[in-house]
């Protein structure tokens, strides 16, 4: 592999993603040879980014792996616009067991953009999408049928992986899995204003501001240059049409 033998790249941050940093290293050591890159920020055209868990390039594609830590029960459509996580809560006056559930983003949508903002990044490449549970949590009803996506337990990554392995031809060399090595690598090492601003991206998600100039949404970015470099504030996802600007 070159320039980039060592395998983690990166190892900070979330349990379940380190978990599964973990399997895939297993995974190595079994001869599916890979680079797991974590934690990249990816630009976005409007100035946000997109936050990636993990990714795993290797001459197969690149695993864009998204790790999910809820526990219980899991149902879940690719179509639809929720899943659920259901588990048994705090016991009743009765001695039953009340259900708890709740509702977050499909992960395979969530992926999917991940995906999409990595391909204007980078530009087109062989992906296989994977989202990974923990095994705290059971796949109780899960619905897909596009090829290419993969939903699974920490624990069954590895047969995921394999079977992949053996099912599809190698579509880089190692010079080409390098060179993709070398464009995601700077994406892992975003500096706090970035991930500042990611994260306030996502605090607006439910209560976007609009642009009164117009209509667009208001996203939070970073300047990359000039006198105001490093600073945030809020430009219009419309630019360069619309260059409307608002300070913090």
């Amino acid at each position: 592999m070159g320039l980039f033998d060592n395998f983690f790249i990166g190892l900070r941050g979330k349990s379940g993603e380190r978990k599964i940093a973990n399997k895939l290293g297993m995974i190595d050591f079994f001869g599916y040879s890979g680079t797991c890159l974590r934690n990249l920020y990816v630009p976005r055209y409007d100035g946000s980014t997109s936050e990636i868990d993990l990714v795993y390039v290797t001459k197969k594609g690149l695993f864009i792996i998204e790790s999910k830590n809820y526990s219980g029960y899991i149902f879940g459509n690719e179509r639809a616009k929720n899943w659920t996580s259901t588990l048994l809560g705090a016991r009743t006056w009765f001695g039953g067991r009340k259900v708890e559930k709740y509702h977050f983003y499909n992960p395979v949508k969530q992926n999917q953009s991940h995906i999409k903002a990595l391909s204007n990044y980078i530009g087109q490449f062989y992906a296989f999408s994977i989202i990974v549970f923990g095994d705290d949590s059971e796949l109780k009803d899960i619905s897909i049928s596009s090829p290419g996506i993969f939903v699974c337990n920490t624990s069954d990554l590895r047969i995921v992986i394999k079977n992949i392995w053996n099912q599809f031809p190698d579509v880089y060399d190692d010079a080409q899995v390098n060179y993709i090595c070398s464009r995601l690598l700077p994406l892992t090492n975003a500096n706090d204003y970035v991930k500042a601003a990611h994260i306030q991206n996502i605090k607006m998600g439910n209560n976007s501001l609009i642009c009164p100039r117009c209509g667009g949404s208001l996203v939070l970015r970073t300047a990359q240059r000039g006198k105001y470099q490093g600073k945030s504030f809020y430009g219009c996802s419309n630019y360069p049409k619309c260059r409307f600007t608002r300070n913090l």
